[in-house]
């Protein structure tokens, strides 16, 4: 899509494959957010199909009159099991009793399903490198993590159907890509949001990211840095678990939840390499998201962090 300055919208990944592919972005209507160009539309072109909105996947929402779940009695109090000098009581504050609440009817009323995926980090990691080499002067440093939200933004806008939220009887598509991130209290759990990361530098991401953790510690956030929000990262890498599966945060539709770094050989060619590679888990809720798509978002998200350059575009 041109705009009226000429200038083309389109994703770092889709000008990539339509430079490696010799596609002329000016002769494509881009199936994205805004009329952005996308892979998929690279891919129409090269396959000779039409390109357009109405390529875009349809999504099919479920029956907004559809029968109510039928109630389920609540468990017994977990005291019941036990002598009352065996345990010590500490109650729970509101923020772990809105979130208990929240994961409850997240896992009871919402379709999960999971996708996991290898994503090969040596590129990635030597990126991030050279860049806070570059950032030391400013006394800047990003981490891997703040690549993975920028990652995943553009995989978003690339893949606009898991930028989504169910509403009942339709289905929302979000314009930005608005990414909450996981950060440990020690009293709960908190995903505040960095907003507009597809709009925003690797290193504004950081620095959102950094702020938005602080006041979360301090118990400083206003709900409209926690509340809604169109995907989330949650990043247990750094504490030494390889894989895991995280609970979907409503209204969102989608999590992506980030395993550490292993190494392991290969063969290329005639020669024996040690590459490293991170294992990624996707949640999706079925309502607003198939397979199909899920599995989309991973590849790209996949040729994202495969060249990182594409991620400082």
């Amino acid at each position: 899509m041109a705009t009226g300055s000429n200038r083309i919208i389109a994703s770092p990944l889709a000008r990539h494959m339509a430079q490696e592919q010799g596609v002329d972005l000016q002769s494509l209507t881009g199936s994205g957010p805004n009329g952005r160009i996308i892979k998929r539309d690279i891919e129409a072109a090269l396959a000779g199909k039409v390109t357009g909105s109405a390529a875009a996947s349809p999504q099919t929402a479920a029956p907004a009159s559809a029968a109510p779940a039928p109630a389920i009695a609540s468990l017994p109090d977990a005291r019941l099991f036990y002598q009352a000098d065996s345990y010590t009581e500490e109650k729970i504050d509101p923020m772990r009793a809105a979130i208990a609440k929240r994961l409850t009817q997240s896992m009871q009323e919402l379709p999960h399903f999971y996708l996991t995926m290898a994503l090969p980090v040596d590129a990635l990691l030597a990126f991030r490198e050279r860049m806070n080499e570059a950032l030391a002067d400013r006394g800047q440093k990003v981490s891997v993590n703040d690549l993975l939200v920028r990652a995943c933004a553009l995989a978003l806008m690339d893949v606009p159907e898991v930028n989504v939220s169910f509403a009942g009887d339709a289905i929302l598509s979000h314009h930005h890509a608005d990414i909450g991130v996981a950060v440990a209290l020690p009293d709960g759990l908190i995903t505040p949001i960095v907003t507009k990361c597809d709009d925003k530098s690797i290193v504004d991401i950081s620095q959102d990211i950094k702020s938005l953790a602080a006041l979360a510690r301090e118990k400083r956030l206003k709900p409209s840095q926690y509340e809604g929000g169109s995907f989330s990262v949650s990043n247990l890498g750094m504490f030494g678990i390889d894989q895991f599966t995280a609970v979907i945060n409503p209204p969102q539709a989608a999590i992506l939840a980030v395993g550490g770094t292993s190494s392991h050989l290969e063969k290329h060619g005639n020669e024996i390499v040690e590459t490293k590679a991170m294992r990624v888990t996707l949640s999706c809720d079925h309502r607003a998201i198939d397979g199909a798509v899920g599995a989309n978002f991973l590849s790209v998200l996949r040729d994202y962090v495969s060249k990182p350059l594409l991620l400082s575009l």
